[in-house]
């Protein structure tokens, strides 16, 4: 069951999907075909009526020309804090043990809280072609797949790679991962 605080949430954001959709002049159908994501789902979403998953987000915000946190309508102030206590709401696709927090958002870059539920893997492949990504491992292991090539990471490596191609995160054990991520445009 959803929570009051996540739905309202949920709404929120069908409501700003919407409001971005007709803006860009788009019909259901036309960012359907843009994005790849069914218009019964782009319409569950605008009515508040389902909780999009990660990858529904990027294929809708990358048809938008947005930024995944402009699409959430997530946005950040200079000289912020971002505390985890204070932070309202996780991004989830719990079939892939996916959680994402969006911390910091400004031009071409932004920061996320991740966390990858113990055996999981997480496959990435809607985000923007010519972006980058800096992971870092803040507590755990994980493993990362790019192009073909499997990464082994413990806590507080780092790698950077285009995320632009078909990308993997895979937490083989038994906790928790948590990462922290920063994406360029």
């Amino acid at each position: 069951m959803v929570e009051s605080n996540e739905k309202d949430v949920v709404h929120q954001l069908g409501v700003y999907i919407r409001k971005i959709r007709k803006e860009s002049g788009l019909t259901m159908e036309q960012l359907s075909k843009k994005s790849g994501v069914s218009v019964l789902s782009i319409g569950n979403i605008e009515n508040g009526r389902t909780n999009p998953t990660i990858n529904i987000l990027w294929k809708l915000s990358q048809a938008l020309n947005m930024t995944l946190s402009q699409l959430i309508g997530y946005s950040n102030v200079s000289n912020t804090v971002s505390k985890v206590s204070t932070m309202a709401y996780f991004m989830s696709d719990l079939t892939k043990g996916w959680l994402v927090q969006p911390v910091f958002r400004e031009d071409n870059i932004e920061v996320f809280r991740v966390c990858l539920k113990a055996n999981s893997i997480n496959t990435a492949q809607y985000q923007p072609k010519e972006s980058v990504e800096v992971l870092t491992v803040m507590k755990g292991k994980i493993a990362i797949k790019v192009e073909g090539n499997i990464y082994h990471l413990e806590t507080y490596d780092t790698i950077n790679f285009y995320s632009g191609t078909i990308h993997e995160y895979i937490n083989e054990t038994d906790e928790d991962a948590l990462l922290s991520i920063v994406v360029k445009y």
